[in-house]
């Protein structure tokens, strides 16, 4: 019974020891190129499941590209930058916000955050091959390299002269936990219960008159500038009655009912009705005057229309609400760029822990997290009306997972709208699997908007902005040699970094120039990658790019591979990647997203110590293209019996090879399985020609498991005596190895050890080529009905109670199609039944009638064979072999050795028996008795 535990070890020890690894790379390095780019994972330490799915999946199609001769690119790489790593060295300090970090000192803390992620990705290193990841590990490509670093500032030198890098304030997504700007891409959406609000806006001049506004961010209502209202939808005045005191109340005639009748639970009374285009321009009183220091006075001088109603057909609508939307041109960009035309800019003053810093009631509290004060505080004004929950979708950052606000902050973006049109022309010419990958992507693009690029972090790419003292003028610098050049000095990788690049004055022009403090979007790290992994070098660039094939998650689709196409289209004009392929997530066992918080995460060590890595690979790698699965013990049960199976074929092929075969001729048998290896092998290499990678696994298992569950039943009768069963056998298991082994590395290779070839490893091996003449549809055909029919009689077998080794005289067949004279031989060996009569059936429906009538004949037989069974397991417990002849003696009464005798050649060759005596013995005793249908008969060999 194969050890799959220790195969692995061994096996590991074996490619180290032989250098296997290197020998495929050296063995091909004169082969076609194929460029594959490694999307970086995070050097956060250990790899969790979806790290050793996405990382199986990449190993097994390369592992097929190096058996097709290919010179693989395969250069690992990591994601090092960035908030992850900065969280975990903050924890390990005991540092909680920025200012912490700079009294601490910089520079220390730069330095740690280097020394945690070369660390982990050395950790990261060593559990990657112990699965069986054969990736460039020694060389792997790092961001926080000066080489990596230089081709990423080439890429804000190619954006600097297209004009596509510039200065602005913008409304941006703010995580107050990490404190820095977000991009859209950086957004992770969470439906979420929030407190939905209705609150009443007092008319200019008009004692009774309120505008009904509604929101789900009451933090923003001290920063509204403006109410906005469709042009072209329906609005009415209703006559209210609050706290006694009639009013008159504008909403949407839509909503008017909703609201009034539904929610307020009173009387509709409508007594005016116009265009919201009517509205436009009229003013309110904003209730929190007072509260904010007469700031809006103040904000008002040259900005006339705050506090007015303003149109918006885009965000307006009747889904929800009263039709009136509360604007804060400061907490949005979608409010940002309706309150533009009518020059009303934005205000916030949120600092960047999300706390408000202006003067006056609401100072240091904070945004969102304290949005129950504010709905306290309007209900004590008595602007409140309504307050219901609301589930809907909210933004939450994707590195510390909580609520992001918006801040108005001064950004470095990245002018990318325009590119739209050009990476859709990309996209036409990429291959995705699955195709829905390819129009996620589509969607995605086609709504792209310019993002920032830079952040207010420590640990990252430096900026490569330079700007005059005077602010007059800027400097991008494109590479390390050309910040050498400019300064006259060398630089390490750290010196690149934070806060040793920030004391970098670079003089020109009788001007000095310094560096800009921010650091570059982690994204724009990975997004450079397509040409950092090529070290790039002009030469290697020429030579492999674009990429041949990359391979990430669905949710790649916005991140990743969306700026890899952004990045290379500003570089080189031209798509980064050929192919994709996008595996989904994996879920726990009830279906939910795999959470530290809910203690729920299932790790891929659990699953190895439990069985083993090609268990897991092979359980792991057959999730269809771009679906979650949920994780099952029991699936992974099922991939361990089938490798047994695998490995239970090569102790039989090794038991035939012990023994004296006589030279033979291929049977229809043979004729068959080698047509269904090659139509398998022809499946299997269009499958991972077309990156088809998790369709493979079942054409690879359904062939060995027909090998070893029908084609060995079906010739165990002549395997001894026929040399085409084992030769049949033989390369038809080998070519399986060579199959599965991208797979199953470990297992392939333990396997082929044993089968003793030439080739000093499976991985060395080339992949098999497919004989399209051994292929034969109609055979194939013919046998999957054949399995069918025995499988339909064994049932009928069953139901009658009737065990497979008593013969029985015939079996009526009906079958749609004909079945030649020697699959019907087999039907009756597999059925045991002494003939089959055929009958032409309708459809696809298969039927098998058998005739249950003993005769003493049969009954005789089955005797032989049942008695046959018992001294072969005897044997076997002796441990002889198949050769080894012995003189065997069976006892009875006189009945029982008369049924015995009409079959006493039959049992002679059953249990290889050089002689057979019978000896009448009615009282059978001692622990080799056994009972069949109430006779009792003894058996004793020596």
């Amino acid at each position: 019974m194969l050890d799959f535990k220790k195969t692995e070890e061994e096996i590991l020890k074996f490619w180290e020891k032989k250098k296997i690894y290197e020998k495929v790379k050296k063995k091909n390095s004169k082969g076609k190129k194929f460029y594959f780019l490694q999307g970086p994972p995070y050097t956060s330490g250990k790899i969790h499941i979806g790290h050793a799915w996405n990382n199986s999946l990449k190993d097994m199609i390369l592992r097929y590209k190096r058996m097709q001769g290919l010179n693989v690119w395969d250069r690992a790489g990591y994601d090092m930058h960035g908030l992850p790593t900065e969280n975990a060295v903050q924890k390990k300090l005991g540092l909680k916000t920025k200012e912490e970090i700079e009294k601490y000192g910089m520079d220390k803390f730069v330095k740690e955050c280097e020394k945690f992620s070369l660390e982990h990705a050395e950790y990261m290193n060593e559990d990657l091959w112990k699965f069986g990841i054969w990736l460039d590990h020694k060389n792997a490509y790092m961001p926080i390299k000066k080489e990596f670093i230089s081709g990423q500032w080439g890429f804000f030198k190619s954006a600097w002269d297209q004009k596509r890098l510039y200065k602005g304030e913008k409304v941006m997504h703010w995580d107050a936990e990490t404190e820095t700007s977000l991009a859209k891409h950086e957004l992770e959406y969470k439906n979420v219960k929030d407190t939905s609000i209705f609150l009443k806006f007092k008319k200019k001049e008009k004692e009774n008159e309120y505008f009904i506004v509604w929101t789900t961010t009451p933090w923003t209502i001290p920063y509204n500038l403006a109410i906005m209202v469709n042009p072209d939808l329906d609005y009415v005045k209703v006559k209210m009655s609050d706290k006694g005191k009639e009013e008159y109340w504008i909403l949407a005639k839509a909503l008017a009912g909703a609201f009034i009748t539904g929610i307020l639970e009173k009387k509709l009374e409508i007594v005016d009705e116009f265009k919201g285009s009517e509205m436009e321009g009229e003013e309110y009183e904003h209730f929190l005057n007072q509260d904010m220091n007469n700031v809006y006075d103040e904000l008002k001088h040259g900005q006339e229309k705050i506090h007015t109603v303003i149109l918006s057909k885009e965000f307006v609508d009747t889904t929800a609400g009263t039709g009136l939307v509360h604007s804060a041109p400061g907490c949005g960009p979608e409010d940002q760029e309706a309150c533009k035309p009518y020059g009303i800019e934005a205000f916030n003053t949120l600092n960047e822990q999300g706390e408000i810093e202006s003067e006056g009631t609401f100072k240091g509290w904070t945004a969102k997290e304290d949005d129950s004060k504010f709905i306290k505080d309007f209900e004590d004004k008595g602007v409140l009306l309504a307050k219901t929950e609301v589930e809907h979708e909210y933004p939450h950052s994707w590195r510390s997972h909580k609520p992001v606000v918006f801040r108005t902050t001064e950004q470095w973006f990245l002018k990318t709208e325009d590119l739209i049109p050009k990476l859709l022309k990309f996209n036409e010419k990429v291959h995705w699997e699955p195709k829905k990958s390819g129009e996620s992507y589509d969607r995605w693009t086609e709504n792209l908007k310019d993002n920032g690029v830079t952040r207010q972090r420590f640990w990252g790419c430096p900026v490569p902005i330079w700007v005059s003292e005077d602010g007059e003028d800027t400097i991008v610098i494109g590479s390390v040699e050309e910040l050498e050049k400019e300064t006259g000095k060398k630089f390490t990788d750290l010196e690149v970094h934070k806060p040793w690049i920030d004391k970098i004055v670079i003089e020109k022009n009788e001007k000095k120039y310094k560096r800009i403090p921010d650091v570059s979007d982690v994204w724009i790290d990975s997004g450079t990658a397509s040409w950092n992994c090529l070290y790039n070098d002009p030469k290697l660039i020429k030579e492999y790019f674009p990429a041949d094939l990359i391979l990430e998650a669905t949710e790649q689709t916005r991140l990743w591979f969306s700026m890899l196409q952004i990045c290379s289209s500003i570089v080189f004009g031209k798509s980064s990647y050929k192919n994709v392929f996008a595996h989904g997530m994996m879920l726990d066992f009830g279906g939910k997203k795999m959470s530290k918080s809910l203690g729920n995460v299932i790790s891929p060590y659990e699953v190895v110590d439990k069985y083993s890595v090609d268990i897991f690979r092979n359980f792991i790698c057959q999730v269809s293209a771009g679906e979650n699965i949920n994780f099952s013990w029991d699936d992974v049960k099922v991939k361990q019996r089938n490798l047994m199976m695998l490995a239970n074929i090569a102790n039989y092929i090794t038991d035939l090879e012990a023994q004296k075969v006589k030279k033979g001729s291929p049977g229809i048998e043979e004729k068959w399985i080698l047509s269904k290896y090659h139509s398998t092998l022809k499946d299997v290499t269009e499958k991972f020609e077309g990156y088809k990678l998790d369709e493979t696994i079942g054409d690879i298992e359904d062939l060995y498991v027909t090998l070893s569950r029908d084609y060995i039943k079906y010739v165990r009768d002549k395997a001894g005596e026929n040399s085409s069963v084992l030769e049949t056998l033989k390369e038809i298991y080998l070519g399986i190895l060579k199959m599965f082994c991208p797979t199953v590395p470990f297992v392939a290779e333990e396997l082929w050890q044993k089968m003793n070839q030439k080739e000093e490893s499976v991985h060395l091996t080339s992949w098999e080529k497919v004989d399209n003449k051994k292929i034969d549809k109609k055979l194939e055909s013919e046998f999957e009905k054949a399995m069918q029919v025995i499988e339909t009689g064994l049932k009928e077998r069953d139901k009658a109670q009737i065990g497979l080794r008593w013969p029985l005289a015939k079996a009526e067949v009906s079958v749609d199609g004909k079945l030649s004279k020697d699959v019907l031989e087999i039907i009756a060996r597999q059925l045991n039944v002494k003939s089959v009569a055929l009958k032409r059936g309708k459809d696809s429906m298969i039927s098998v009638k058998l005739d249950m009538k003993m005769t003493k004949e049969l009954e005789a037989e089955g005797f032989a064979r049942e008695i046959s069974r018992k001294i072969q397991a005897e044997r076997k417990q002796k441990g002889l072999k198949k050769g080894d002849l012995v003189d065997l003696v069976t006892s009875s009464n006189e009945e029982g050795i008369s049924l015995l005798k009409e079959n006493e050649k039959f049992i002679k060759e059953r249990t290889n028996s050089k002689t057979l005596k019978f000896v009448d013995d009615k009282n059978q005793k001692g622990k080799n008795v056994l009972t069949i249908k109430e006779k009792r008969f003894g058996i004793k060999f020596s």
